[in-house]
């Protein structure tokens, strides 16, 4: 377990740790960084905060595992942390790309860490994606993106899953209202798959063969996009 004392790289000794695979250390506590962070203590993760502001610092301290000051553009100052140690590192650093760009690079020398990035431009994800950022999250891109889906149709929660395939949440066309589902052919006439269902005051629940859906259904919709969302806006 980490401390939940606040550390200072400048006049601490690096303590070793072991890596625990459910850690993740992330730098850069802004709105997106702290928000990701806070959640994923929230799930039992273990969490390691990094950031230049001493009021950041100071308002996180005792809600993360260990919250620390630091200059994370410094690879003296991530080693004295043992950053070089975790499996997992967020870099939420979105307003200087500069110290983004450098923190990537820092930790894709240690080797070890899968490495999530946030980019705020395109330039920004690409020069990530070249260096060999693990995972680029481009968290405006997504949201818009996903706004634009929800503003067309009948969608009520888009996420696209891979270029070109898309989980989607929307109601139940009528044409594929009470009968179970293996009697539909969705693939064939549709392209799409039905993966859960949420009756009205329960809880989601995966379909079966045998699922009969109604109007006051929500359901899970998998699929290439445009199938999915088209399957979506059926009435």
């Amino acid at each position: 377990m980490f401390s939940t004392r606040r550390h200072d790289t400048t006049d601490r000794p690096r303590e070793r740790r072991h890596s625990d695979p459910d850690a993740v250390a992330v730098i850069g506590l802004g709105r997106f960084g702290s928000a990701l962070a806070l959640e994923l203590i929230r799930n039992g993760a273990e969490v390691l905060g990094i950031d230049d502001s001493e009021s950041t610092v100071q308002e996180l301290n005792g809600r993360l595992t260990t919250v620390a000051r630091a200059d994370a553009t410094r690879e003296e100052a991530l080693r004295q942390l043992g950053v070089d140690e975790f499996d997992k590192v967020v870099v939420g650093i979105g307003t200087d790309i500069q110290a983004s760009i450098l923190v990537a690079s820092r930790l894709l020398k240690f080797g070890r860490p899968e490495i999530w990035a946030k980019a705020i431009t395109e330039p920004h994800a690409e020069i990530l994606d070249q260096l060999g950022v693990h995972h680029v999250i481009r968290p405006e891109h997504d949201m818009g993106v996903r706004a634009a889906h929800l503003i067309r149709g009948r969608v009520l929660d888009f996420a696209q899953i891979d270029e070109g395939f898309a989980l989607v949440r929307c109601t139940v066309p009528e044409q594929v209202q009470q009968r179970p589902l293996d009697t539909l052919g969705l693939r064939t006439c549709y392209g799409v798959s039905i993966v859960a269902v949420r009756r009205p005051g329960e809880s989601w629940a995966p379909t079966e063969p045998s699922t009969v859906l109604y109007e006051d259904d929500q359901v899970l919709v998998t699929g290439p996009t445009d199938k999915a969302e088209a399957f979506s806006n059926r009435i």
